[in-house]
């Protein structure tokens, strides 16, 4: 499985072995056929000229990894992208490494290639480097991968401490789409025909918004993942040391969605939403990035969602459409290996 795959080829059958492992450098056949897909994307870092360099790194684990409508390579692109954008960085290039399971369909390999392929052309990034390692069935649910993310800081890096009180908060897209969608494929429900996932690479959203913001405009960014909004919100009240107030009447959640999670119990502000930021915006600004985001296919439904408060009586509080506030609880833990 060497050389180039000619265009409209078959796909490749068979399946993953351990004796795939064996070979020298180990997994060469399968390194091979990422290879070969990711050929267009591949190639060295861009120079990062006078920039100070930027670097993500995470490990990526979904359950299941292949769904309606993605699968973990393109979660491991984005997630990887956006969190280097929500730094305040410009995203080049990532590393990929693969732990496959003997078993697995070389044909779901190949689809994982080329996920991988078509966000991070989407996302203008280079694929590095890639490394690919086989472990015995039932020891990975069926891929994890890691990724390391290299970019570059134009401005200065983002940075949560800039926020203070009268900020507002602002989301670049309804919650819940993600979390709903995984979700539902594990459980069975169907609602996945539904609801999308919607996981995009952010980058080019994040820097139309940072045009329309003078100076510090924007002052952080958060990738609303694991935990869903409310880790969130309690991420940025720990490091800030106030109150976090957001409006139940002003969370953009589509209908769909919204009736999908409360199918399955679950809060919207709990539910991973991979394609969408959490900003915090100086009052000034808060009207222009609201509507630079809004410009952006990935922004179309942004939203100002609440404001930084000097102190409250909980970290972070909602306040409901029938009246009052109520402290919002987060639960990391509630709903594991969505990305």
């Amino acid at each position: 499985m060497t050389g180039t795959r000619a265009a409209g080829a078959a796909l490749p059958g068979g399946q993953v072995a351990l004796a795939h492992d064996d070979e020298l450098p180990p997994g060469g056949e399968l390194r091979a056929l990422l290879e070969d897909v990711l050929a267009e994307v591949r190639g060295a870092c861009p120079p990062l000229g006078p920039h100070p360099p930027a670097l993500v790194s995470g490990a990526h684990v979904v359950d299941p990894p292949f769904y309606g409508s993605g699968d973990i390579g393109r979660i491991a692109v984005c997630a990887t992208v956006n969190e280097l954008a929500a730094a305040g960085a410009r995203p080049l290039a990532l590393t990929l490494s693969a732990v496959v399971e003997a078993g697995l369909p070389l044909e779901r390999l190949h689809r994982l290639a080329r996920s991988v392929r078509d966000a991070a052309r989407e996302a203008d990034v280079v694929v590095a480097g890639v490394d690919v390692r086989v472990v015995r069935a039932g020891e990975a649910d069926q891929v994890y991968l890691h990724t390391t993310g290299i970019g570059a800081f134009h401005g200065a890096p983002l940075d949560t401490r800039d926020a203070r009180p009268g900020d507002r908060v602002l989301l670049s897209a309804p919650l819940g789409g993600h979390g709903a969608h995984i979700l539902s494929v594990r459980r069975g429900l169907g609602f996945e025909s539904l609801v999308p996932s919607g996981c995009a690479p952010l980058a080019g959203l994040l820097e139309r918004a940072r045009a329309a913001a003078s100076g510090d405009g924007i002052r952080a960014v958060r990738t609303v993942t694991r935990g869903g909004l409310a880790a969130a919100l309690h991420a940025y009240a720990r490091e800030l040391g106030h109150t976090l107030r957001v409006e139940e009447s002003a969370l953009p959640v589509q209908y769909e969605a919204r009736m999908a999670l409360e199918a399955m119990a679950v809060d919207p502000l709990h539910a991973s939403s991979e394609s969408c930021l959490c900003l915090l915006v100086a009052p000034d600004a808060a009207p222009g990035v609201l509507a630079a985001l809004r410009t952006h296919p990935y922004g179309r439904f942004a939203a100002e969602i609440g404001t930084v408060v000097e102190d409250g009586a909980a970290p972070v509080e909602l306040l409901r459409d029938r009246g009052g506030a109520v402290p919002v609880t987060p639960e990391p833990a509630a709903f594991p290996r969505l990305a």
